[in-house]
């Protein structure tokens, strides 16, 4: 890590910390896939002293399908009141919403000036729009430079990513380094790729990753009658009630080790193996009785932050805030470097 990258660091009463920044985009319902995958590393995270996590609702993001424009608006309630419930650590670290933050889409129109049509073109999510027949909108087009835009704008020093978001990364970097070549100034500094080998959860038909758009998820927030016809429902093979059973292959195992405690854990684990008297009617059971102990004593505070958005608002303003100045800080950075005319400047962004 370089020297000014270092003198960059955020010093907090925790000291000098490691800033991340990772976001979820507000589109469809939270099930146990993305909990697994998405917010349970970040929770994690954001009860260790040695890091500043900055979690994003990326709501803009939200906006580039056309047909579901609205959706990231209705759904970001919900986001909000389920990183929350679900024990997001807020002392030190900051919760916060793309869209408070006009800072954001004034650098990434600097970063889109610096940036090839080409590298655009070759984005894989308006790559695949092409091939799959769907006309992009500009938003879509757009979307690699707004997301490069969000970690540049609070300088940030580590993102989280699957391997299937590495090039989000490389572009973030790409546009960084050929704005501060383009005005010879070191405005936007480098971020590191933290490559989640988190693997897919499969969904309850046995075979596709879990996901909403395949209707084989399980909600977390559910009704506990949906989850229920959701868990009964789990593809399973035809080994018998007393027949020796795999937990590596066997998908209720699979989707209890992503929430369940030690001890449920090993007990299913062991009844699978030795098999007898325990088939998957009973692993269903022993998945939804921990669900609904694990879950079920979340889904009350998640009702509450749902239903008392002043109260979700008063909890996020201290995260906002301090955010408010490290942008500030890199937007100034970036008018300077440009030579933007300063009088004019000073009294608009006034407070």
């Amino acid at each position: 890590m370089n020297n000014t990258l270092q003198a960059r660091r955020p010093v907090t009463a925790h000291g000098a910390r490691t800033r991340v920044l990772t976001g979820v985009k507000p589109t469809g319902d939270i099930h146990i896939g993305n909990y697994y995958g998405g917010i349970k590393p970040c929770v994690d995270l954001s009860q260790q002293d040695d890091f500043e996590v900055i979690l994003m609702c990326a709501d803009w993001h939200g906006l580039t399908n056309r047909a579901k424009i609205l959706e990231a608006g209705e759904k970001t309630p919900g986001i909000l009141a389920a990183y929350l419930a679900l024990g997001f650590n807020l002392k030190g670290n900051a919760l916060i919403l793309q869209s408070a933050f006009p800072q954001i889409l004034e650098n990434s129109w600097y970063l889109s000036c610096v940036t090839s049509v080409g590298l655009l073109e070759r984005a894989h999510a308006y790559k695949d729009a092409l091939q799959n027949g769907k006309e992009p909108t500009g938003g879509l087009f757009y979307y690699p430079v707004l997301m490069a835009s969000d970690i540049m704008t609070f300088d940030a020093e580590v993102v989280p990513v699957g391997k299937d978001q590495a090039q989000h990364l490389e572009y973030a970097s790409d546009m960084g380094k050929s704005f501060n070549a383009a005005t010879k100034k070191n405005v936007y500094f480098e971020p590191k790729a933290l490559i989640q080998e988190t693997p897919l959860l499969v969904g309850i038909d046995g075979e596709r990753k879990m996901s909403k758009s395949y209707n084989n998820d399980i909600p977390l927030f559910g009704a506990a009658k949906d989850a229920e016809k959701r868990i009964k429902e789990i593809k399973t093979d035809s080994k018998g009630l007393d027949d020796v059973k795999d937990p590596e292959t066997c998908v209720v195992f699979q989707m209890l080790k992503s929430f369940g405690s030690p001890e449920a854990v090993a007990h299913m684990k062991e009844r699978l193996e030795n098999g007898t008297g325990y088939g998957y009617g009973h692993a269903k059971k022993d998945l939804l009785d921990e669900y609904n102990r694990f879950f079920g004593a979340k889904r009350e505070l998640y009702e509450h932050y749902l239903n008392e958005p002043s109260e979700v608002a008063k909890a996020l303003e201290p995260g906002h805030e301090a955010m408010a100045k490290v942008a500030d800080a890199v937007t100034t950075r970036a008018r300077d470097a440009l030579q933007l005319f300063p009088s004019l400047r000073s009294q608009r962004t006034a407070r």
